[in-house]
């Protein structure tokens, strides 16, 4: 005969005992519980600085060798709050958008993987009652209790704080575990810190961040740093991201790679990906150096919120699109080509034009004998806008005659590491007919090794006879499209065939 009976499937409370060998990051531990604080901060922001003038959220961290202290000035707790915090998974029933505090472990995995016993204090503001319990793990895995003391006091009403006192520590605070702990910390609220919209003391000194400090062009001075923002589709929806990426002035390995950000809070520090970042040995492993913004509700993260959930294609999804994104990839070629502590040479300097211009004018002269065959418009009319009136130096002048037709050409050497195009005609605004602007970027990686005086006479000289032939061979009837991919082909071919190291 068949019977139905029920089966007890309970968890005891003494499961708490098991949290302290759960694999979990030390930082991402402390991270709990400021989690904690700057969501109560934030949901009562408007309350607390209009009543108290607050300034930042503040938590103070005390460690030393018997007990871990972790007090706050945030909102405090109520006594729903407070009983929701002794009991395991207890989340409350709805949670703000964009909530840092979602599924009700946080505390209770974190205080218990620290040490065997905490107690917790809070009050809210405006509340008269102040809340303190004591957990014991070593009693709580003997007896599995289903209650616990909570000892209700009179506060004043504008009294507001959680205090968690954690003791019969688990671990132990080394020089090395405090420098990695500040720093990481930094890295996780590096937003909120930044912003001043929250202090972080740990044992007397204010954890701080500081933007990485990123590697400068040498002409331009400018920081190499490029913002983006993309998207991609996945099975049927799509997925939006944000950020920027730059280049350390010094590669670190600790320091490089992209923190995967949402609301403002670091999920996943030092993420490199080998189709981005390449092998570990390469310069963009070690100098490339990011945030990435994934505010969209479609990115889970885990309950202790230090990994996406994306196991299932969606981050190989993610990785190829951050690797066909046209600002991450320039960065990562400019990375590449960069060598250490050394500024990369051009080999072309303005200088150099001037040297080399009267003698190209002289060797042309002899063209002015030859006749012109078909004549067609050239295409030049509209270029690619590179060099604009304001940005013109002082004008190298070349005139040769070719095919009956008179040109002049204004040399300009425009070193740029982010247009990585070697050669470039464009038509020159001005009274002169047939005028051009020949541009010669000199940081073209395939000619980074040619320093000879007599390699730049001829890296100039080429110059000046590709654009004849770009010019006439559209004056003879080529296609000025056609024209005009031989040489983005030609400088594909250049930038990509990079003389041996």
């Amino acid at each position: 005969m068949e019977r139905v009976v029920k089966e007890d499937v309970s968890v005891g409370s003494g499961i708490i005992a098991t949290y302290n060998r759960m694999p979990q990051k030390l930082e991402r531990v402390f991270a709990e519980f400021i989690d904690n604080t700057t969501q109560s901060y934030e949901d009562h922001r408007e309350e607390l600085e209009k009543i108290l003038g607050m300034g930042p959220c503040k938590i103070i961290i005390t460690w030393n060798d018997s007990e871990i202290t972790i007090k706050d000035e945030a909102f405090g707790m109520d006594h729903e709050d407070f009983k929701r915090a002794l009991k395991l998974n207890a989340p409350k029933a709805k949670y703000n958008k964009n909530s840092r505090s979602q599924h009700g472990m946080g505390l209770k995995i974190a205080a218990a993987y620290l040490g065997n016993w905490y107690s917790i204090d809070s009050t809210q503001y405006g509340n008269k009652e102040k809340y303190y319990s004591i957990i014991d793990i070593d009693e709580w895995k003997k007896d599995n209790p289903t209650h616990v003391d909570c000892n209700i006091s009179d506060v004043k009403k504008n009294e507001h704080f959680t205090q968690i006192v954690i003791k019969k520590l688990n671990k132990k605070l080394t020089a090395a575990v405090d420098n990695s702990l500040r720093k990481k910390l930094a890295k996780i609220y590096s937003n909120d810190i930044t912003k001043n919209r929250l202090e972080i003391i740990f044992n007397g000194k204010p954890i701080q961040s500081e933007d990485p400090e990123l590697r400068r062009d040498v002409k331009t001075d400018n920081e190499y740093l490029s913002y983006f923002e993309d998207s991609f589709e996945f099975n049927g929806e799509e997925f939006t991201y944000s950020g920027w990426i730059g280049i350390l002035k010094i590669g670190d390995v600790d320091d490089a790679g992209f923190t995967l950000s949402q609301y403002g809070r670091g999920i996943k520090l030092n993420y490199r990906p080998s189709l981005v970042f390449g092998k570990s040995n390469s310069f963009p492993y070690q100098r490339l150096v990011g945030e990435i913004q994934l505010d969209d509700p479609k990115w889970k993260i885990t309950f202790n919120k230090d990994e996406f959930i994306w196991d299932d294609g969606l981050e190989k999804e993610f990785i190829n699109s951050l690797a066909n994104n046209q600002e991450i990839m320039e960065m990562k070629h400019i990375a590449n080509i960069l060598r250490k502590d050394v500024s990369p040479t051009p080999s072309v300097e303005q200088e150099d034009v001037k040297k080399t211009a009267p003698k190209i004018e002289k060797k042309y002269k002899g063209l002015s004998s030859v006749k012109a065959t078909v004549v067609k418009k050239p295409s030049s009319d509209k270029p690619t806008v590179i060099i604009k009136k304001n940005e013109e130096i002082e004008p190298v002048i070349v005139n040769i005659t070719w095919e009956s037709i008179d040109y002049t050409f204004d040399i300009q050497v425009k070193n740029d590491n982010k247009r990585l195009d070697w050669f470039n005609l464009q038509r020159k605004e001005c009274d002169t007919e047939n005028a051009y602007y020949i541009i010669i970027n000199g940081l073209s990686p395939h000619f980074s090794e040619y320093q000879k005086k007599e390699c730049k006479d001829l890296i100039i000289d080429f110059a000046v006879m590709l654009a004849l032939t770009q010019l006439s061979s559209e004056r003879v009837g080529v296609d000025p499209e056609k024209s005009s991919a031989l040489i983005h082909q030609l400088n594909r071919i250049v930038e990509n065939a990079k003389n041996p190291d």
